[in-house]
């Protein structure tokens, strides 16, 4: 049985690699490098099965950021619809469509397609503009599919690590029991 000392110790722990992770993640998201990342996982692993709630705690982290990165891809789509239709161009299609499908429809080649016949009747100035617009939104939704895919490489590297020491734990608990089990039969 654990003291209340020792729970408030490990929830104190628990909420301080949590928030390194929080940080970590944004650091590696503004540098564009998985390293620091991986490096605090690989310290966490070494440790062995005692850090698998850690790994829980770092999961849920990365989780909440790849929620609020979606979050931040669906304001993409709404601002490029919003302005779309202020020149009389209404794609719906933007959001009646899965997350990567729209990244790759939201890309300047697709939209640049797709306006195509709808710009004729524009004038040289808003043609101008809902280029720039769009150009504009290519370079966001870049952006975003190449966090989303650093946020999509973490979740399945915790996870994979959260499968390998749940394993090595419950070989180790299988030993123990196959141990204990043979001390009481001689």
């Amino acid at each position: 049985m654990s003291s209340p000392l020792d729970d408030l110790l490990n929830f104190a722990h628990q909420s301080y690699v949590r928030m390194e992770a929080e940080q970590l993640i944004s650091e590696c998201l503004e540098l564009g490098t998985p390293a620091p990342f991986n490096d605090m996982v690989e310290g966490l692993v070494l440790a062995g099965t005692s850090s698998l709630m850690l790994l829980r705690e770092i999961l849920d982290e990365v989780l909440s950021a790849k929620s609020l990165l979606s979050q931040e891809g669906l304001g993409i789509r709404q601002d490029l619809v919003d302005a779309l239709s202020e020149f009389g161009v209404h794609l719906p299609q933007l959001f009646y469509i899965d997350m990567p499908e729209a990244f790759r429809q939201t890309s300047n080649k697709h939209l640049k397609y797709g306006l195509t016949n709808v710009s004729d009747h524009l004038r040289s100035e808003d043609k101008i503009l809902l280029e720039e617009i769009c150009l504009e939104a290519d370079e966001r939704v870049k952006q975003i599919g190449r966090r989303l895919a650093m946020i999509t490489s973490f979740e399945g590297s915790v996870r994979d690590w959260m499968r390998c020491l749940a394993y090595e734990a419950m070989q180790r608990r299988g030993e123990q029991e196959s141990a204990s089990s043979r001390g009481y039969i001689q």
